[in-house]
């Protein structure tokens, strides 16, 4: 996906956070309430807003959103 060719973020997108990272702009994606916490050239944490409060996301994580800055998010499961 390119990332200049999205100009709003639809209700049901789906991906794990690093296919986010990829597709779009941090920018873009604080608009819809997924947040990127960074120190100097260095990100230090991600986060999205839930229907349970904010919560933060790791790279493998699978986010869908649900509209108005609200995220549904299922949690990689390492075994």
């Amino acid at each position: 996906m390119d990332k200049f060719s999205v100009t709003n973020l639809a209700v049901g997108t789906r991906g794990t956070a690093k296919e986010f990272l990829a597709a779009h702009t941090r920018d873009f994606l604080g608009q819809y309430g997924f947040k990127t916490q960074m120190f100097e050239d260095l990100m230090v944490f991600m986060s999205v807003k839930t229907k349970y409060g904010e919560m933060v996301v790791h790279k493998g994580d699978f986010l869908v959103y649900v509209g108005k800055g609200i995220w549904s998010l299922s949690k990689k499961c390492n075994k």
